[in-house]
Parts: C-alpha cells; structure tokens; sequence
C-alpha cells in the first residue's frame, strides 16, 4: 500500500548540511591544502634552481639541490600544519565535553 498523504516526512533542504558533510568538506579542504603546499614550495624551488643553474652553468646540481630543498621544506610545512590540525582539535573536544 503506498503512504497516506498526511504523513509528514523530514524534509531536505539544500542548505541544510549534515555535520557529517561539512565534517568530510572540511578534510577535503585540508587534503587539498597540503596538495598545493607542497607542489608549490616544489615548484618554486624548480624555478628557482632552474634559473640559477642556468646563470651559474652548474649542469644540474644546483637544480637538484634545490629540489630536494622543495621537498624537505614542502614536507616540513605540510607536517607543521597536520600538528596544529591536531592541536586544534583537541582543544575542541575538551571544550565539547
């Protein structure tokens, strides 16, 4: 039998997030973050040792030298901001409870 017409069901609003949702926004976000944080400290440290072995005619080493400096500092960042994430939410679940 199909449902009477009068019964009122939940609605869902479009609007309307469920913690759940913006929870998963929420580290998509950061996962994103951490992303671009370490292709951009790569790249520029690309570029950079890019332009000065070509000036100072190093054949390469100053460009790898600098790459595994985008990777290290890359790294170094992205771990800092997992460690302040963390932080952060720990002093929300105290708060909370």
């Amino acid at each position: 039998m199909s449902e009477a017409p009068f019964i009122k069901r939940p609605r869902r609003s479009i609007f309307k997030r469920a913690k759940r949702d913006t929870r998963l926004l929420e580290d998509l976000a950061i996962v994103t973050q951490l992303g671009f944080i370490m292709a951009g400290s790569i790249g520029l440290c690309l570029w950079v040792g890019y332009a000065l072995d070509g000036w100072l005619q190093a054949h390469g080493i100053i460009l790898t030298l600098f790459i595994l400096l985008g990777i290290i500092g890359g790294g170094w960042t992205a771990y800092r901001q997992i460690q302040d994430l963390y932080k952060t939410d720990t002093k929300k679940r105290k708060r909370d409870e």
